[in-house]
């Protein structure tokens, strides 16, 4: 890579089943202020519209970029645009190719791509693991109303099977970093 973009920025996150980016991660990604690029989106949010509609979201927190102006940002809370991967795309058109901006379109375009292959192996692996969890709890929880006996035993096993289906409740949750 010629240029870096900023090291610990989160690429792609996954809201629901869907992967998304912000203006927020772009803007620190290419280092510009945020302004830029969600201007660049008001700008062209009937095209970007074109790819989805455009969720607009208020951050719980002053953003805050490197080496930019603090004091515009500081105290006040942020309203971002989240995109989808269409619409990122899309975004990352218009702007110009530098080293920094090009490298960044290489990092998210990989981003994406894994948080799909994510989603579409461990997501479902995962689903399975937990729906065979929760069936066997369910059967263990029907023989327990059926056979006093059975009471201790399913107390026993409701306590290991409930800790298991967290556990995979925990996992499903996929942090994606670049």
């Amino acid at each position: 890579m010629n240029a870096k973009f900023h090291p610990v920025v989160k690429l792609v996150e996954v809201n629901g089943r869907n992967p998304v980016t912000t203006t927020l991660q772009i803007a620190l990604g290419l280092q510009l202020t945020h302004k830029t690029v969600i201007q660049l989106v008001r700008t062209y949010l009937p095209d970007i519209q074109e790819f989805g509609r455009v969720e607009f979201k208020t951050s719980n927190s002053a953003f805050e970029m490197p080496n930019s102006d603090r004091e515009s940002t500081r105290g006040r809370h942020t309203r971002y645009a989240e995109l989808n991967e269409q619409q990122a795309t899309f975004l990352m058109t218009l702007m110009r190719n530098s080293p920094r901006v090009i490298d960044f379109k290489k990092a998210l375009v990989k981003a994406f791509f894994e948080a799909r292959t994510l989603l579409q192996t461990d997501y479902f692996a995962l689903l399975q693991q937990r729906e065979a969890l929760n069936a066997k709890l369910e059967c263990e929880k029907d023989i327990a109303s059926t056979c006093g006996r059975g009471l201790s035993g399913w107390k026993k096993q409701r306590d290991s099977l409930e800790t298991a289906i967290a556990n995979v409740d925990r996992q499903i949750q996929p942090c994606l970093f670049e």
